[in-house]
């Protein structure tokens, strides 16, 4: 059963992402008779799930389509972070180094929620990058089931450099960090608004420097690179900041735990991934007709979106 969304973010759901209650459950029938009718497809079909693909796709249908498609189609392309998405002890220590945090309802001024990433607690010898990204892709997909303010306001992240070395850079997968990247624009069903990069060691700033011009080039929200960590302070309120980063908002300990339970109480939902992904050789090649496309007198609607 779906739940309510506050007053305040019922309001941005509807103005931001064209979201309409009384629309909502036609929506859902709609595509879970077309990923019925996709002989290649095998997708999720929960009520909060594909509320979650709308919301990031702006209720448009046919891009929501197009998302799932792919975020399915990743099982088989990117295996390292979409297959064997089990709940095991060596994915609970992966939170609990406290790399990735996702405090449970850290608002920012303008609702998103708050995500931090900490390189630095990386150490290359005990955990590969492919762990990281394959438990964050896990974590990603509990928020966006949990967090209203992820799911309609977007994702306000920032990424903390501190204790990055040179040694660490040079054995940093940039060519899997790119695979990743692609993920995170095409199929993810969270939105990203904005990033801040702050504590830059200046032995790696060449490095950071060429991520940061050719992500920014793909993107169209904000990558901005702060001096210190008080810079954060300009864009980010301290009621929205943990007490590590000079805020009010709690603990990161407490982040962590949150989310070592919500992995726990999603046993059972990622015990089901073997059914999904997708059958290549069943895939239709076809020409889309119109009403394929937009549906009669285009009821499917297609939206701008960004």
């Amino acid at each position: 059963m779906r739940r309510p969304l506050s007053p305040t973010l019922a309001k941005l759901a509807e103005q931001e992402l064209n979201e309409t209650p009384d629309r909502i459950q036609q929506d859902i029938i709609i595509l879970r008779v077309w990923i019925r009718q996709q002989p290649h497809l095998r997708a999720r079909t929960e009520d909060d799930f594909l509320i979650a693909f709308l919301r990031r796709c702006r209720y448009s249908l046919e891009e929501t389509k197009r998302r799932l498609d792919r975020y399915f189609s990743y099982y088989n392309l990117f295996p390292e972070i979409m297959s064997n998405r089990y709940i095991t002890q060596r994915l609970l220590d992966v939170n609990r180094l406290g790399m990735f945090i996702y405090p449970d309802l850290p608002k920012c001024d303008n609702r998103t929620a708050l995500f931090i990433a900490r390189f630095g607690r990386l150490d290359p010898n005990q955990y590969s990058l492919r762990e990281i990204y394959h438990f964050t892709s896990m974590a990603m997909e509990i928020v966006a089931l949990e967090n209203d303010y992820a799911s309609v306001a977007g994702i306000c992240e920032i990424i903390d450099l501190e204790g990055v070395s040179s040694d660490k850079m040079r054995r940093f997968d940039k060519q899997f960090f790119r695979r990743w990247w692609s993920w995170l624009h095409d199929c993810s069903p969270l939105r990203i608004k904005e990033v801040y990069v702050i504590n830059m060691p200046k032995d790696i700033q060449g490095s950071i420097m060429y991520l940061y011009n050719m992500l920014s080039m793909q993107v169209n929200y904000p990558i901005r690179v702060l001096k210190n960590t008080e810079e954060l302070f300009d864009h980010i309120g301290k009621s929205s900041l943990p007490e590590e980063y000079g805020g009010t908002n709690g603990h990161l300990n407490e982040s962590i735990a949150y989310m070592e339970d919500l992995l726990n109480s999603y046993r059972g939902y990622f015990e089901q991934e073997y059914k999904y992904g997708t059958i290549e050789e069943l895939r239709p090649i076809e020409t889309a007709t119109y009403e394929a496309e937009f549906g009669v007198n285009g009821s499917f609607r297609r939206l701008n979106w960004d």
